[in-house]
């Protein structure tokens, strides 16, 4: 059962990250100014939330793994982002 989730997230995240990019990179003009934090780790923090929303929603009920804890908007400005543009950092 825990492949199955596994794969389900996987897939569900490859597609919503289609999404959520580009959402973030549009919020990051808005939320920029505020947490001071670049496009980079604008993009991962949005990214990061993502896996613990598919995490909460679609594999935990198909697991008894704990929950993740959600990334802070506070946090913003440390977090690493990990998507590149083909491959360079």
């Amino acid at each position: 059962m825990k492949e199955l989730g596994q794969l389900v997230m996987l897939l569900v995240r490859g597609l919503l990250l289609w999404v959520v990019i580009p959402l973030a990179a549009v919020s990051w003009v808005a939320l920029g100014p505020i947490t001071t934090a670049s496009l980079g780790a604008c993009i991962g923090w949005f990214d990061l939330n993502l896996y613990v929303l598919l995490q909460r929603v679609v594999v935990r009920p198909l697991t008894q793994e704990a929950a993740l804890a959600w990334v802070p908007l506070a946090e913003m400005k440390t977090t690493e982002h990990r998507i590149t543009l083909l491959g360079i950092e």
